[in-house]
């Protein structure tokens, strides 16, 4: 027994020894934006997590909101540390709390933009300017892509609120299964959440022009886990089979690496806020 006893002692040393050297700390906290029901951020988030423990050393986990306004809310009294934001509620919460983007999400293509969709899944409907009387889906009015793009792009368009029945939902998905249930005719997405349905038949009427895409800001974590935090997901190399495997599960949106913000990233996404204060009034 008396030998048994070191081996033991040991083996626990090691085990508690956590990745990179790192000491364990309290548990930090990550806002992930709702444009996904609850069940589906889990769905997506959790590997990301679990990667965010086992390479940062440190304790994290998801804190979730119920809308933009409560995330935003939060972020502000620092309930999360890390919140990961798409442009207009990030010059939202910007403005309010002064957050500091850390790094921005790739697309697909290797760049720091992301693109909103106008879709429809009536074959009948080819334009805008046929949705002219009809039922059209929005997010969050808060909603970079969801909302204020795509009413700008109806009102470039020559269609007003008033020439279409809006029809406000809490999710991104909600959006498409409106649209898939005939609640609505059109609506629009994320051109990466609209990827997820691809041959459900539904069908893009439009792109946008490139947006800055979603970033993770800090919003009251401490300058070592800020760079424990940048420095795992920096060297997470998509085309590399090893990192491919370990995002695959991942939310699509940031499947494809991260960057750090460009030099514009705050300027832009202040740009948007402005233009979502003109149809929030």
């Amino acid at each position: 027994m008396i030998r048994i006893i070191p081996l033991i002692l040991s083996l626990v040393i090691l085990t508690s020894i956590p990745s990179e050297g790192y000491a364990k700390t309290d548990t930090i906290y990550i806002g992930i934006l709702p444009y996904y029901a609850p069940d589906k951020i889990w769905l997506f988030y959790k590997p990301f997590i679990a990667y965010l423990n086992k390479a940062t050393g440190l304790r994290w986990d998801l804190r979730l909101y119920h809308n933009y306004d409560a995330m935003i809310e939060g972020v502000c009294k620092g309930e999360v540390s890390i919140a990961y934001l798409g442009p207009n509620p990030l010059g939202i919460a910007y403005e309010r709390c002064k957050i500091k983007p850390l790094l921005v999400a790739l697309g697909e293509d290797g760049k720091p933009y992301y693109r909103s969709v106008i879709f429809t899944i009536d074959k009948g409907i080819n334009s805008l300017k046929e949705l002219k009387g009809k039922t059209f889906a929005f997010g969050d009015k808060d909603s970079t892509s969801s909302y204020i793009i795509p009413r700008k792009i109806l009102e470039d368009n020559g269609i007003t609120m008033q020439m279409i029945r809006p029809l406000f939902l809490k999710s991104h998905e909600k959006i498409i299964e409106a649209v898939m249930r005939n609640e609505a005719v059109a609506g629009a997405t994320k051109v990466s959440v609209f990827g997820i349905f691809k041959g459900s038949g539904l069908k893009a009427l439009l792109t946008s022009e490139p947006l800055p895409n979603h970033a993770f800001c800090s919003s009251g974590a401490d300058r070592d886990t800020e760079e424990r935090f940048k420095k795992v997901l920096l060297r997470l190399k998509p085309l590399n089979q090893k990192d491919r495997a370990i995002m695959q599960k991942w939310d699509p949106e940031i499947r494809y690496g991260f960057a750090i913000p460009p030099d514009d990233y705050i300027e832009r996404a202040l740009k948007l806020h402005e233009l979502s204060k003109k149809y929030n009034d």
